[in-house]
């Protein structure tokens, strides 16, 4: 695929800075990101048709309606689903789990209804926002898409399918083998599923976007590598710069927005699988091999599709990589004694100065730091909530010691 360009153009339209190329393709070059805007226009997140030719995501009264349709019924389930586990924590209680186990799933669950709702009412809130964003990140795709950035795209999107299948296997066994009522399991599997079916797609179509602005810092890199005029470096410098402070930090302000409840909630219930296994078929209260041999496996399995969609989030560091080469670039131009020593010494001490590009929303690195922050976390909750269920055995044993000691 392979594209003309002019060199792009900064404006403010409504507040958003902008930047926009003219571009003549010899094919869409859009043709693996439509999935990705099908799915969260069909989930009601970014409600607008792609005109291809143009490459505008264009915003109807249609998509509009369904956009306030779509989001004014999925809070109207959610809080329906909250009502239900917040008034009726006895219709939730496995009888194969322990209190604290039944406790940390219910308070999962209703986390889970909590985030949905402020993602929802986020989206919509900001849906023009994030609409402009996209868009203009479409053009930058144009400019610098190859096949083998397409390829990855539609290889983020099959695992996405892949994992969400996974996760609702899981959810239905997992439930399924509790004893809880019929209208509890499709409560627990509806909420879960659809949280991993929004969550993970906003998840993976972040990645993509950080993707497409990695291409293009890798598209103005050999620019800068092969310009020999100091004129032409300059102006492409500055282009550059500008690319990654405005599309980056329009970036984190829009989509970090969104990874900041999804990952400590990720976090949270990471640890229920391990629990869930250690209380129950670690503790024989299944007897049957076969149902043994499910909840094992179930359990197992249970928080890997959310852990992969982490892995895939904070080790994406495609614009770090590509906005460090820049510095090796630079280092490597001849100095002149021109004004240009002077931009690229401010640069080179701007780089080793340099915060994390992609945070959520400022709290946290998205990065492979916090990767390892993450499962640290993870592996301490799971410790503690093993440390309160042997505590809770301990109790009911004494007590039943008590009780057998007065009887007799």
């Amino acid at each position: 695929m392979k594209c003309i360009s002019d060199q792009p153009q900064i404006h403010l339209a409504d507040g958003f800075v902008r930047l926009s190329w003219t571009v003549t393709v010899n094919m869409s070059p859009c043709r693996d990101m439509r999935l990705y805007l099908r799915f969260l226009y069909a989930l009601g997140m970014i409600c607008a048709r792609l005109d291809e030719e143009k490459c505008l995501l264009e915003i109807s009264a249609n998509s509009e309606t369904y956009a306030v349709i779509y989001t004014l019924s999925i809070l109207a389930g959610i809080l329906g689903c909250f009502s239900y586990a917040y008034f009726n924590p006895d219709e939730l209680f496995m009888n194969v789990y322990t209190k604290t186990g039944n406790f940390y799933e219910r308070m999962n669950l209703l986390r889970f209804c909590v985030v949905l709702c402020l993602l929802h009412i986020c989206l919509y809130w900001r849906r023009r926002r994030h609409i402009l964003l996209v868009e203009t990140l479409l053009k930058l795709n144009r400019l610098c898409s190859s096949e083998r950035t397409d390829r990855y795209f539609m290889r983020i999107f099959i695992t996405y399918s892949v994992l969400f299948v996974v996760s609702f296997f899981n959810y239905a066994n997992g439930y399924a083998q509790t004893g809880l009522e019929q209208v509890a399991i499709l409560v627990y599997v509806a909420i879960y599923t659809y949280g991993f079916l929004s969550m993970s797609l906003l998840v993976v179509f972040f990645v993509c976007l950080q993707r497409i602005i990695a291409a293009g810092l890798a598209y103005y890199n050999q620019k800068l590598d092969a310009n020999d005029s100091s004129t032409n470096c300059r102006r492409v410098l500055v282009e550059r710069q500008r690319l990654l402070s405005l599309i980056t930090g329009e970036l984190n302000n829009c989509f970090g927005l969104l990874m900041l409840p999804i990952v400590p909630l990720i976090l949270l219930m990471a640890p229920t699988g391990p629990l869930y296994l250690l209380s129950t078929a670690m503790e024989g209260k299944f007897h049957n091999f076969f149902q043994i041999s499910i909840v094992s496996i179930t359990a197992s399995l249970w928080s890997v599709p959310w852990l992969a969609v982490m892995t895939l989030l904070m080790r994406s560091n495609f614009i770090t990589v590509e906005a460090n080469k820049t510095a090796k670039i630079l280092a490597k131009i001849p100095r002149t004694g021109s004004g240009l020593d002077k931009m690229v010494e401010k640069f080179l001490l701007k780089n080793l100065r340099q915060q994390p590009i992609l945070t959520a929303y400022g709290f946290f690195a998205l990065d492979k730091s916090t990767l390892f922050k993450l499962f640290t976390a993870i592996f301490t909750y799971m410790v503690i909530l093993v440390q309160f269920k042997e505590m809770e055995n301990s109790t009911k044993s004494l007590q039943k010691a008590q009780l057998n000691f007065a009887d007799t």
